[in-house]
């Protein structure tokens, strides 16, 4: 809400000089590139993510109403369903937790907007559409703090009152309208790639892909602020039921990372092809080596979370040595999504950048950089495709064997039974998002260019998985007997896994053609 920012040319003079080409790449002097080399990860890590300006603030703290009223209101509905008290009570709070964010939001917001003014790089009317939107975006999400902190009051007076919990859950769902609609606005006041609507054939990629990485970056940063804080709740309270939710959030988390990376490296084309003045690419590739590190975080944490709800269904209980190790891997991932993110920003936000800083300027160095050359011999990317094809067979045996047992075959043989297998299908998708990963830097323009199948395979991909989850999280799917048929809500979900990463391999299949 509110994105503004202000001036993108301030401090640019330690940045380096924008080169003719328009990407703000130098090679730099010795001493520039030892300084870069000795700051690294180590060194002032976290330091500069310190809000040094009300710009850096707002761009922090804007887009948690919209991420935290989602996920929120996620649990909240689970609550209501369940009839779980606790869980109610706790999204109540979260609700007026996150309504007190519309106070630092407000204030920042002025601030950045009072400091761009005049500078011809952004649009007035832009601003001016933002701003009418943010004010009752926010006025609405203080509503939603104002009832819920109303029903927490009144629930230890009087009592739970059923109609006041349903008047927060619809004036929450306004206010999360509003916040995504606000924040998709300011999103386009300073990204030139959301409005400049350049697509030049076989040199741009498709313009909804930026688009995309800008509004999936949020999901897994934010997200696991949230997951974190019900997780711990959860560990405080031993309550079974925000301990799935949790997990399954860290899991949902975990999986739009990979839409999200992908998205990323498209965003990279489309920030470079055509060049972009005031962007460098060497600040691009700084952000793409973390976002590699992220990505293996959250691999760690969603497998860590996914192996102990499919362990607990069988067993029964939760594992509390599990349950800490998933809490220390989503602790790390969520530093290094921090730092991630931070340099993220500095792409397009440059007023975020702080003297401490030293920003890299050779756009020859790095992870990716390194993984790119390698991947580009034949010798290294065989293996890789035959890891990949060999996963998606392990994903699509065990996902159409349980999908069966669910839409009605198979019956002889009870849902918990067939539940075992997915563990087949689990390790398949390590593998396919470690080998896609790699394959995809042998050439990933090649990829991210292709919206005709590509785009499709990662949709299908991201659908699937996050489907999946019901088959371990459904007590009544877990009860269905041998000889027994599923619920319909089962069989709908099983449909939606068979087509989803039926689509996943027909796409795949035809990316080499199309």
């Amino acid at each position: 809400m509110l994105y503004s920012v202000i001036s993108p040319l301030q401090g640019y003079g330690r940045r380096g000089v924008v080169s003719a080409t328009g990407s703000g790449d130098t090679c730099g002097s010795y001493d520039d590139r030892a300084r870069e080399a000795k700051s690294g990860i180590a060194g002032n890590f976290f330091m500069h993510v310190i809000p040094q300006s009300w710009s850096h603030v707002h761009i922090l703290i804007s887009v948690f109403p919209s991420v935290g009223l989602a996920i929120v209101l996620g649990f909240f509905i689970a609550g209501l369903r369940t009839g779980n008290e606790v869980t109610k009570q706790i999204c109540l709070t979260m609700f007026a937790l996150v309504a007190l964010l519309s106070i630092p939001i407000y204030f920042s917001g002025n601030a950045a907007t009072t400091a761009l003014t005049g500078n011809a790089r952004f649009s007035k009317d832009m601003i001016t559409t933002h701003y009418a939107w943010a004010v009752p975006a926010l006025a609405v999400l203080v509503l939603t703090g104002v009832l819920a902190g109303f029903e927490l009051w009144r629930r230890r007076a009087y009592g739970a009152s059923r109609t006041m919990l349903y008047a927060v859950l619809g004036v929450a769902t306004i206010a999360l309208v509003l916040s995504v609609v606000t924040d998709d606005l300011g999103w386009t006041i300073n990204h030139n790639e959301l409005r400049s609507g350049v697509f030049i054939q076989d040199i741009s990629t498709p313009p909804f892909w930026p688009h995309a990485h800008i509004i999936l970056n949020h999901i897994p940063t934010a997200g696991f602020v949230f997951a974190l804080a019900f997780f711990a709740v959860a560990l405080f309270t031993n309550n079974d039921g925000l301990k799935r939710g949790s997990l399954v959030l860290f899991v949902i988390c975990s999986v739009a990372g990979v839409p999200t990376y992908v998205a990323g490296t498209a965003a990279m084309w489309a920030l470079t092809q055509p060049t972009i003045p005031e962007i460098s690419k060497a600040v691009i590739n700084a952000h793409r080596d973390m976002a590699l590190w992220t990505l293996f975080g959250l691999a760690f944490t969603g497998a860590a979370a996914w192996i102990e709800l499919w362990r607990s269904r069988s067993l029964g209980h939760y594992s509390k040595r599990s349950l800490n190790l998933v809490l220390l891997f989503a602790v790390i991932t969520l530093g290094i999504m921090t730092e991630t993110g931070h340099r993220g920003g500095l792409i397009n936000h440059p007023e975020i950048f702080v003297a401490s800083e030293v920003l890299p300027s050779n756009p020859d160095v790095g992870i990716s950089t390194s993984l790119e050359t390698t991947m580009k011999e034949m010798i290294w990317f065989v293996p890789w495709q035959t890891v990949h094809f060999f996963g998606y067979c392990l994903i699509f045996g065990a996902a159409a064997a349980v999908g069966l047992r669910v839409l009605g075959f198979w019956k002889s043989l009870s849902f918990a039974a067939m539940h075992r297998l997915l563990l087949l299908g689990f390790l398949g998708v390590l593998m396919n998002v470690f080998s896609g990963m790699l394959m995809m830097f042998s050439d990933s323009y090649k990829y991210v260019v292709n919206d005709i199948t590509f785009a499709p395979k990662i949709a299908f991909l991201t659908i699937g998985a996050i489907a999946v989850l019901y088959f371990s999280v459904s007590d009544r799917l877990w009860n269905v007997k041998a000889g027994e048929s599923a619920p319909i809500s089962a069989r709908v979900i099983g449909a939606v896994v068979l087509l989803a990463w039926a689509g996943v391999i027909v796409c795949g299949r035809l990316l080499p053609f199309l």
